[in-house]
């Protein structure tokens, strides 16, 4: 488990996604799409920190369920972009750049919280063994 949270590759691409659409929200400053860019804006900063927020919790437990929380919130990014890339928001390779990028965010927080899953029940597993020592 990576001590730090910018050691985590998820980590890694939730802020490089982030800051590259708030790289291109500076650019698209029409009044009439600023709701939809401030969307896109907050959703990918809330993934990167639903990420980091759930690298710092104590148990496995508990991080399991703040990535649940950054998985809730990566695909609210997705949707974001897929509504953007409808509504012309930006460029069509831009969009299809963006999707891939959030795909790929959204495929690591899973990963990751499979393989929490994976310590919780090993944990569980280990104490149910252990009780049944014990008896």
């Amino acid at each position: 488990m990576p001590s730090n949270v910018r050691e985590l590759k998820v980590w890694q691409e939730a802020v490089a996604t982030a800051g590259e659409i708030a790289r291109l929200a500076r650019k698209t400053s029409r009044p009439e799409t600023r709701t939809l860019v401030d969307l896109l804006v907050r959703c990918s900063s809330e993934v990167a920190l639903a990420v980091a927020r759930a690298h710092v919790k104590e148990t496995p437990e508990a991080q399991r369920d703040a990535f649940r929380g950054a998985r809730d919130k990566a695909a609210a990014l997705e949707t974001g972009i897929a509504i953007a890339r409808h509504a012309e928001l930006f460029p069509l390779a831009t969009c299809a750049d963006l999707g891939s990028k959030a795909g790929l965010v959204g495929r690591l927080v899973a990963g990751y919280l499979a393989y929490l899953e994976r310590l919780v029940e090993a944990d569980a597993e280990a104490a149910r063994g252990s009780r049944a020592a014990q008896s």
